[in-house]
């Protein structure tokens, strides 16, 4: 059996609903967000996995974040209303502005686990309590499974989930760890 298959019957396994989750802000998120079934005009204008593409629509919309680092080429810039700054201009850019924040940060996963863990090791002095960092592909192998372990049990990082294809990253300091699978 390959590793996808087996990683997503153990996903499906150890997953949630909404009725599985006990706190009030991943209860909204999963609720509110997750779940929402309204079919959004921008729907249509969504490329690659539209399943996919539509969650992260969603997620976007849900947290509205103003400033958005992409780490890979995933997003579909021309249907957010944030401003969204590549890694490559954040690298040329760095030195010359301070104290840069992000309210988003989207990694598409297709780095060695090297690379992702020193981006994001780089980009830890950008976050702020609210926050929202989604890491891509997080079971499509072992070594992207290994890095989500990593980046769970990082000390600064209080909410994660995982939603298979993605992993999401909260730092809300007002929160316990914790760490949910849910399905989507």
């Amino acid at each position: 059996m390959n590793h996808l298959l087996k990683s997503y019957i153990k996903f499906l396994w150890n997953s949630k609903n909404e009725h599985g989750v006990h706190s009030p802000f991943v209860f909204d998120l999963v609720t509110k967000c997750f779940y929402d079934n309204t079919k959004y005009p921008e729907y249509s204008l969504l490329k690659n996995n539209p399943k996919r593409a539509r969650l992260l629509f969603r997620i976007i919309r849900y947290f509205k974040p103003k400033t958005i680092l992409e780490i890979g080429n995933e997003l579909n810039t021309n249907i957010f209303s944030s401003e969204i700054t590549t890694f490559e201009e954040f690298q040329k850019n760095k030195l010359s502005k301070n104290n840069i924040t992000f309210d988003f940060i989207y990694f598409n996963q297709n780095e060695s686990q090297k690379t992702t863990l020193a981006y994001f090791e780089l980009l830890l002095p950008t976050i702020t309590n609210n926050a929202v960092w989604i890491i891509n592909d997080i079971h499509k192998s072992t070594e992207n499974e290994n890095t989500w372990d990593i980046i769970k049990k990082h000390p600064k990082v209080k909410v994660t989930i995982d939603t298979f294809h993605f992993g999401m990253v909260f730092f809300r300091a007002e929160q316990e760890k914790e760490h949910f699978v849910i399905r989507v």
